[in-house]
């Protein structure tokens, strides 16, 4: 009866949180790429401009605040509010020295500030961090300062101004739909992950307790009224324990639910299964939004509590289960007593109102529509057809 667990499914590539740590690097490693630009360019520019001690300064306060960075993005200390807000400050102050430090001839030479394309990285981190339109309002506060060192209609000049833009709002938003598509996937894998372990359980369980207890249910009866007490026990405890094995919305490991959005409306029918109540379904899964499966799995419930009150002793219901394009159609039949109009009629003057509104008035809310068809003596039939999805 020993069933030997499945090893743990590796994922095949990186999850969320390892993406993020991932793009944070890339963006440490861009950042020293553009400190060596700013170093270049300015290197070169070092002998025209009218204060070369403070570009110097600044290049390297911009070298030690990149370093630092880099080691606290290391420590994954680097993503907080102060931070990030003295990262903004400091590109801000390094773009606005810019005519200052090269002079106006020098800085229209290139439009290319103090800081060079290192401005952007302010602005791009924080649109990783807290999404694209921070970033894209970031960018476009540098953008604008850079700007305003020296104006111009020349395209050089506003050419930047777009650049900060658009650059840190697209890296901003390629990093959450990354991020949202690897989230889902991993819950897909855990959520699959979840199920090969359901079906496992499942096994040892059917091939050991469920048989107990249907051996029970089977011979209790034969042994008095104890025996009968026990065999009634026996049989609700295998119908629950089967239900909630079948239930793939239940996450036996994690408790919970494995996605409260969705229900399979196979299983949920089958959950109907008893010794006096038949369910036929469909291979495959057949999900719904949660919210109109309760309302539908509340119609068969109350059709089939009319069985067990009116159909009289003995009497067995049927229930299949069919897919017609977006359709659900649904049909229960018994072999009870049934029904004539004039009892449906009589029972809805007495304030009994099960038939119309437990019933038909539920299908007609889910989009569907319900007939009956009862004569006495021939028992009580209905066929449900409902959208799957509402369209």
């Amino acid at each position: 009866m020993s069933d030997q667990a499945a090893p743990p499914r590796e994922p095949l590539i990186p999850g969320a949180a390892e993406l993020r740590r991932t793009v944070y690097r890339a963006a440490g490693w861009a950042r020293i790429g553009l400190v060596v630009h700013m170093l270049v360019v300015n290197g070169l520019r070092l002998s025209k401009v009218p204060h070369p001690g403070m570009l110097i300064e600044i290049c390297v306060i911009v070298t030690g605040w990149t370093i630092v960075i880099s080691l606290l993005n290391l420590k994954k200390k680097w993503r907080n509010r102060w931070l990030m807000g003295l990262d903004m400050v400091i590109t801000l102050l390094v773009v606005a020295s810019s005519d200052y430090v090269l002079g106006l001839n020098v800085l229209r030479e290139s439009y290319l500030g103090v800081g060079c394309y290192w401005m952007l990285a302010a602005p791009a981190v924080l649109a990783m961090w807290r999404g694209q339109w921070v970033g894209l309002a970031a960018g476009v506060v540098v953008g604008a300062v850079q700007f305003l060192q020296a104006p111009s209609i020349a395209p050089r000049a506003w050419g930047d101004v777009l650049l900060m833009t658009a650059i840190p709002y697209f890296i901003g938003l390629l990093v959450n739909e990354l991020s949202t598509t690897m989230t889902d996937r991993d819950r897909n894998l855990a959520t699959l992950a979840a199920l090969e372990e359901r079906e496992r359980l499942n096994r040892i369980v059917h091939d050991g307790v469920l048989q107990v207890l249907a051996m029970v249910a089977r011979e209790g009866n034969e042994l008095g009224p104890r025996g009968k007490t026990l065999a009634t026990l026996a049989l609700k405890q295998e119908d629950q324990l089967r239900a909630t094995l079948q239930d793939r919305r239940v996450d036996i490991l994690g408790g919970g639910f494995l996605d409260t959005d969705k229900t399979d409306v196979t299983i949920m029918l089958e959950r109907h299964q008893s010794d006096t109540v038949t369910v036929s379904v469909m291979a495959g899964e057949l999900n719904m939004a949660s919210a109109r499966a309760k309302e539908l799995d509340r119609v068969i419930t109350e059709v089939l509590a009319n069985v067990s009150k009116h159909a009289g002793d003995g009497a067995h219901a049927w229930m299949l289960l069919e897919q017609e394009g977006n359709d659900l159609i649904i049909s229960v039949r018994d072999n009870g007593v049934g029904v004539t109009d004039e009892q449906l009629e009589h029972a809805a003057a007495g304030g009994r109102m099960g038939v119309k509104e437990s019933i038909v008035g539920r299908v007609i809310d889910l989009g569907g529509s319900s007939d009956l068809t009862t004569s006495p003596g021939a028992g009580v039939e209905w066929e449900f057809r409902v959208p799957l999805e509402r369209e």
